[in-house]
């Protein structure tokens, strides 16, 4: 998968307030971020906020991000240990400029299909909603909200490692999702 996924989604109540650049990571399923390539730990501390989706598999990860990051929001996924899941809650939401932001691991979800329209019925307050679980890089504009899933956190031999990247600006929102290789934080 060499093709980014790409989605904006326009605000109508532009306010003064810089442009935010959000590092999004899912699914990394490592004992620690060492495991991951150097560029990350680059992109983490470029970062404005670095939210992760769920399935850390380690707290160690949790410490590390929450130490690197400027700003960092995560929640549990499905293959958590338990002291992430005491740690962490099943889902967040905060603000970003003047846009509210969910984040998710949503178990309910296995195959694509129709995951993305349940996303937007249980969250009809969220103008973007963060996503992990199935591994499947996404980003897509629907019913006015921006859905964005980074995909799978981790390199193997036949698939890259996947990030997210989503630029919150006074007139609106813009998402893609890309192999850790293609992700720059445009400042």
């Amino acid at each position: 998968m060499n093709e980014m996924s790409v989605a904006k989604n326009q605000g109508t109540n532009p306010s003064d307030f810089p442009t935010t650049h959000v590092l999004v990571l899912a699914d990394t399923h490592v004992a620690t971020i060492q495991q991951l390539p150097a560029k990350l730990s680059e992109l983490v501390g470029a970062a404005d906020y670095v939210v992760h989706c769920g399935d850390y598999t380690s707290i160690k990860v949790v410490e590390e991000l929450g130490r690197l990051a400027k700003r960092f929001i995560g929640v549990y996924g499905n293959s958590d240990q338990p002291e992430v899941k005491e740690q962490l809650p099943r889902e967040a939401t905060f603000e970003v400029g003047n846009k509210k932001v969910v984040v998710t691991h949503p178990y309910f979800g296995g195959p694509p299909w129709g995951l993305e329209d349940e996303l937007v019925e249980r969250y009809p307050e969220a103008d973007v909603i963060l996503f992990g679980h199935t591994h499947d890089r996404h980003c897509v504009t629907k019913n006015g909200k921006l859905l964005l899933n980074p995909g799978q956190g981790y390199p193997t031999f036949i698939h890259p490692m996947n990030v997210g990247i989503l630029k919150v600006m006074p007139g609106g929102v813009e998402g893609r999702a890309c192999s850790l290789d293609e992700a720059t934080l445009d400042k």
